[in-house]
């Protein structure tokens, strides 16, 4: 896990105030029935230690699943 971000604010997890993290960490999931590694981004509560991922980051880690099986297909296409 890497933070790229910390902001005091309302915590959407844990509805206190308080340092929220903005992290990123590797992920692997199946897409198109290919399993790609790609990195998210997401809202990490110390509190209740929580992942939170806004409608933004849902998208920028949709986004990175798409570019890494792109990359993936584009690597297995050479062989």
């Amino acid at each position: 896990m890497k933070v790229l971000k910390t902001e005091n604010r309302l915590c959407l997890s844990c509805m206190e105030e308080h340092n929220v993290d903005i992290i990123e960490i590797e992920e692997i999931k199946t897409y198109k029935n290919l399993e790609v590694k790609f990195f998210a981004i997401y809202e990490y509560c110390s509190v209740m230690d929580k992942y939170l991922e806004t409608e933004d980051m849902a998208r920028i880690n949709k986004l990175a699943i798409k570019d890494s099986y792109q990359k993936k297909i584009s690597k297995l296409k050479e062989k």
